[in-house]
């Protein structure tokens, strides 16, 4: 039904640059904050893409984050959900308030502004209102810049950036439970009869009660409205059937086949304003106490996204909640395909890596805690960088194979360019015997199908600019692919075919050969320049004046850069020990290890968890 891959290439393209603003004019393009909760003084989040996912372990800033871009646009305010009682009072610095500041398009200023809110003490109806947040001034203190034209701006009111204006839907997850849930699970049970009352209550426990209330349950689902009365008072405020678009989707999320759902908002079971959901299938009807939470949790986001106003900002904490992996991946296919639709910008925090499948790493917001015990966001994370971080066990290494140790040097220093422990402890690299040839003919063949691998060959290997597209070579070139894989990866690769010598055998080698290209094409690529030895030389400013045009030529130098270092002639090891200390020296010097980094996270999006 969703096309998740493709929905997020379309989402990276429609958010590029000043893209973003046009396609996604009221989009939250960053928040700060100077002082707000227990995240750190002066913490930044960056929004570049229209679907952001918040990790973190409990209680580290997530649900802060969400509380404050509630508050953000127009005629809301964080204080419906941050507010200060006896026993949690939210302290204020001595003339610094709590305080979020975020930028977001004017269109007619044509520039990023700022807006700053501020939880302020204010008399409302001759009431005091410790919780009340407003736009503020612009404060030179917060690094907010003054707007320098005199003429009147359609979006500034003097001094000050008004909220952008958009819808907001906010959904805790934790929270969306049926009324029969609420009800059995937290609601307060009817009386115990008193000793020696003889009276013989009808209500005596729980189940007493959703007996008796489905009664008046039945009569709503029957009468298909809103019609049915009791003690002068509509039972049902809500009774429809789920239109055949809002069933399509919740089937789909889901994974069941529903035939017929009905979306009942009712005052049963002692709770005002409950939901029940009728859900019928090929093999029967059935409510939502017979149902999973889920599936009511589901049913309920997608009624409210579907409804929701274009360009909304839609915040949602915790969508995972009672959903198996391959919901989870679902619901995030919905998403990412109604903030395409409906110019949505989706933010949610989530503990499931099943959220993230596919997301770019700029959309991953991960949180850490820092000395001080404050809340730190990191603005960028690979998925599993990011639950690495929250004590997950690893999901496996991603093995990046090479030719020689100067190689496995190199790649080790590109890994060491990673921002964290938890991005550097993803990789393990390795020396394969045989050369380019041994792994292209002997390793790769071995490894068909698996996505754990990538392979890095020395530059001086690479013999096309691209390698084949097998999808693009016609099925009367079978013939011909035994060269066309020497002509693109320079071997033949040995490829064990089984069977007999009919013609089955010859349709399951091409099978085999078209796989061999495939897997080549995505998971093997080359190192820089054209050996280890001269991403060395370059980094460390060591490549004479005199152009470098074969690999032997840059081993040559490094041979004697180490000869004269020892005072002798060097083995081989000592050669390579003495392009690794230089390596490492010059590391943040080197444009050819941050190539081989974009490659690596290249090869991360593509890694399954736990690998193949």
């Amino acid at each position: 039904m969703y096309d998740l891959s493709k929905d997020i290439e379309s989402l990276v393209s429609m958010s590029k640059g000043t893209r973003m603003c046009n396609n996604f004019p009221r989009h939250i393009h960053h928040i700060r904050f100077p002082v707000f909760k227990n995240i750190e003084q002066g913490a930044r989040l960056e929004f570049p893409f229209p679907v952001t996912a918040l990790v973190g372990a409990n209680g580290s800033g997530k649900t802060s984050v969400l509380n404050a871009l509630y508050g953000a646009p127009d005629k809301h305010s964080t204080g419906e959900y941050w507010f200060s009682t006896q026993v949690d009072p939210i302290e204020e610095g001595l003339g610094s308030p709590n305080r979020f500041i975020y930028g977001h398009y004017n269109q007619a200023a044509r520039i990023i502004v700022e807006t700053r809110k501020a939880r302020v003490r204010k008399t409302r109806n001759g009431r005091l209102d410790p919780n009340y947040w407003e736009p503020t001034k612009e404060a030179p203190g917060d690094n907010m810049e003054a707007y320098a034209q005199a003429k009147p701006v359609e979006g500034r009111s003097l001094d000050r950036w008004n909220p952008v204006k958009r819808g907001v839907l906010y959904i805790n997850f934790r929270r969306e439970l049926s009324a029969f849930d609420k009800y059995f699970y937290f609601g307060k049970a009817p009386p115990k009869p008193r000793k020696g009352d003889k009276t013989k209550r009808r209500i005596q426990n729980k189940k007493d009660r959703v007996r008796a209330d489905a009664v008046w349950l039945a009569k709503v689902i029957a009468a298909g409205n809103t019609s049915i009365t009791r003690r002068n008072l509509k039972v049902a405020t809500e009774n429809r059937a789920l239109t055949a678009g809002e069933l399509k989707v919740v089937s789909y999320v889901l994974g069941h086949g529903y035939t017929d759902a009905r979306w009942i908002k009712h005052r049963l079971f002692d709770v005002d304003g409950g939901l029940s959901i009728i859900f019928k299938t090929s093999t029967g009807t059935y409510s939502e106490a017979f149902a999973g939470s889920g599936e009511v949790a589901v049913t309920s986001c997608v009624i409210q996204i579907l409804k929701a106003r274009e360009d909304s900002l839609v915040l949602l904490d915790e969508p995972e909640v009672s959903l198996h992996p391959g919901a989870q991946e679902r619901l995030l296919a919905f998403l990412v395909a109604q903030s395409k639709l409906k110019r949505l910008q989706v933010i949610f925090s989530t503990h499931s890596p099943f959220m993230l499948t596919g997301l770019p790493d700029n959309a991953i917001k991960a949180f850490d805690q820092g000395v001080n015990g404050k809340s730190v966001p990191v603005n960028s994370s690979h998925p599993y960088a990011a639950f690495v971080r929250l004590g997950a066990p690893p999901p496996g290494k991603l093995s990046v194979l090479v030719e020689d140790s100067l190689a496995k040097t190199a790649v080790e220093q590109a890994i060491a360019l990673l921002p964290t422990e938890a991005d550097r402890s993803l990789f393990i690299v390795e020396v394969v015997s045989g050369g380019y040839g041994g792994i292209l003919s002997q390793r790769v063949p071995a490894l068909l199908g698996s996505r754990s691998h990538l392979v890095l060959l020395d530059g001086d290997a690479r013999k096309v600019d691209e390698f084949l597209d097998p999808d693009a070579i016609a099925a009367d070139q079978n013939k011909n692919l035994d060269k066309l894989i020497v002509d693109s990866v320079g071997v033949s690769p040995s490829l064990l075919v089984d069977g007999g010598n009919g013609k089955a055998d010859k349709k399951k080698k091409a099978k085999l050969q078209r796989s061999y290209l495939a897997w080549v094409r995505a998971n093997v690529d080359y190192l820089p320049l054209l050996c280890p030895e001269q991403i060395v030389l370059k980094a460390a400013g060591l490549e004479g004046t005199k152009p470098i045009t074969t690999s032997q030529q840059a081993k040559d130098v490094l041979a004697k850069y180490a000869e004269n270092l020892f005072g002798r002639s060097c083995t081989g090891p000592e050669i390579d020990s003495t392009g690794a200390v230089l390596l490492a020296q010059h590391r943040e010097n080197s444009a050819e290890l941050l190539q081989i980094v974009a490659r690596l996270r290249l090869a991360l999006a593509s890694f399954g968890f736990g690998g193949v």
